[in-house]
């Protein structure tokens, strides 16, 4: 008796390029954002507010720990505006360019290539042929090549940030003394809020090496260019496979 082959239904990814600098370099942000707001905080708690504690004096070591702790959040802030995000954005940036000149450079006539280094840096691109290759963090920087049968669906997603900014206008008094007594009249202030909303495209693209198996999913940031991000959805959306 002959044996019966069954054909595999395992779509299995081609993956060509890896980047391990890329990675550490992400990795190695990833681990300072993480890490050194903790080392500011508890270093300024331990230094500056564990005095009266060790001198008995509850009270006021919990009154000083509070002031040191918002004196550590904003501390913080300071590191990370002033070192960390500029060292990140120039890391991230050159990055992103990297991965978009590495996919550019193909063997398959590349029709469109867009990068991104928000969150963390990353390329996609798209061939003639139908592959979308991508290169990211949710694919550790190895160059993933994906036929649109493994594609399962593509989707934007908005994320809206309202800010509001409160404006005072001051009171005066009229007659009296001290602040309006003793038949004085105090005319009150304003106040008048103006409310901002930011809003935030991602377009989410969800695929599978496996029919029925597993899905993965890439986001790629778009800021507040949601236009772009529906153009490339429609284009993900229509893609036919032209094997060469």
């Amino acid at each position: 008796m002959s044996d019966v082959v069954v054909p595999s239904t395992r779509l299995e990814p081609e993956v060509r390029r890896s980047n391990p600098e890329i990675l550490r370099c992400v990795e190695q942000s990833e681990r300072a954002n993480a890490l050194v707001p903790k080392v500011i905080i508890i270093g300024m708690l331990v230094l500056l507010a564990a005095g009266p504690f060790l001198h008995g004096h509850l009270f006021l070591g919990l009154v000083n720990a509070m002031i040191v702790y918002l004196g550590a959040k904003v501390a913080v802030w300071l590191v990370n505006k002033l070192a960390l995000q500029p060292v990140r954005t120039t890391r991230y940036k050159a990055a992103a360019r990297t991965l978009a000149d590495q996919l550019k450079a193909v063997p398959e006539r590349v029709t469109f290539c867009q990068n991104w280094w928000l969150g963390a840096p990353g390329a996609i691109a798209v061939t003639a042929n139908g592959h979308v290759i991508i290169s990211d963090r949710s694919t550790n920087y190895e160059e993933l090549w994906l036929t649109p049968s493994q594609i399962v669906n593509v989707s934007i997603e908005r994320e809206a940030t309202e800010i509001t900014n409160i404006r005072h206008t001051g009171s005066f008094t009229l007659g009296g003394v001290s602040g309006g007594l003793f038949g004085g009249y105090t005319f009150g202030g304003r106040s008048r809020a103006t409310t901002t909303t930011i809003e935030n495209a991602y377009l989410e693209i969800r695929y599978q090496f496996e029919r029925n198996g597993a899905v993965y999913t890439t986001v790629l940031p778009f800021g507040a260019d949601r236009r772009f991000a529906e153009e490339l959805c429609a284009m993900l959306t229509r893609l036919e496979h032209t094997p060469a």
